[in-house]
C-alpha cells in the first residue's frame, strides 16, 4: 500500500508536541492512504451487488450479484460466487463465478471451482475436478499485439514481442554469452595458428 506525506495544518500542534509546553512545535507528517490501492473483502455471511474497483486485491468469501468489479487480483473462495463482469491481472478461482471474466494475465481455477460464461486470459490454469461450462478464449498476447501495432510500424517484417519477460531474457543472454564466448575462441584460435 502507498501513502502520501501531508503536512498538519499551520498553528497546530502534533500529538507528541501539545504535552510539552517548553518544547518548540514543528510541522509534523501524517500517513494517508492513497485512494484507489486498497484491498477489498467480501466475507463470508455478506451478500453485495454493484460495482466495485480497486487497485488493490478483491477477496470475495460471500456472495456478489450482478457485479461489475475491477482489481489487481480477484480471488473467489470455496464459499464464494460472483456474478457479473470482471476484469482483473489475475483471477484465482475456487468457488463459483458466473459471467464475464476478462483477466490480462493468468487465471487459476482450483479443484473447487464451478465457472459458467465467458473467460478471457492470457493463460489459463485448470486443476482437476473443476468445473468449466465457459466459452474460454486465451488471448496469445505477442500476435494479437502485434495485429493492433502493425498498421502503424514502418518496418511490418519484424516481428513485434508485446511482452518480455524474465525467462526470455535470461535464455537470451545465456544465448548470447555462448555466441560471444564462440566467436571469441575462434578469434583467439585464428590469432595463434597465424
Amino acid at each position: 500500500m502507498s501513502s502520501d506525506a501531508v503536512e498538519s495544518f499551520a498553528g497546530t500542534l502534533p500529538a507528541s508536541a501539545s504535552n510539552d509546553k517548553g518544547k518548540k512545535a514543528s510541522a509534523a507528517t501524517l500517513r494517508v492512504m492513497r485512494a484507489g490501492s486498497e484491498d477489498i473483502v467480501v466475507g463470508e455471511n455478506s451478500s453485495l451487488e454493484g460495482s466495485f474497483e480497486t487497485q488493490g486485491s478483491m477477496f470475495v468469501d460471500g456472495r456478489m450479484s450482478r457485479a461489475d468489479l475491477k482489481t489487481s487480483l480477484l480471488s473467489i473462495g470455496v464459499s464464494g460466487s460472483v456474478e457479473g463482469d470482471a476484469h482483473a491481472a489475475r483471477a484465482e478461482i475456487a468457488g463459483a463465478f458466473d459471467g464475464q471474466l476478462v483477466v490480462t494475465g493468468e487465471v487459476i481455477l482450483r479443484s473447487s471451482s464451478h465457472v459458467t460464461g465467458e473467460i478471457q486470459c492470457g493463460k489459463l490454469i485448470t486443476h482437476r475436478g473443476a468445473t468449466i461450462r465457459a466459452q474460454v478464449k486465451v488471448m496469445d498476447d505477442e500476435i494479437e499485439a502485434g495485429e493492433a501495432l502493425e498498421e502503424g510500424r514502418p518496418f511490418k517484417m519484424f516481428p513485434l514481442r508485446a511482452n518480455v519477460t524474465g525467462s526470455f531474457l535470461r535464455r537470451s543472454m545465456s544465448f548470447g554469452y555462448g555466441v560471444f564466448f564462440t566467436l571469441g575462441s575462434i578469434g583467439i584460435i585464428s590469432l595463434m595458428l597465424s
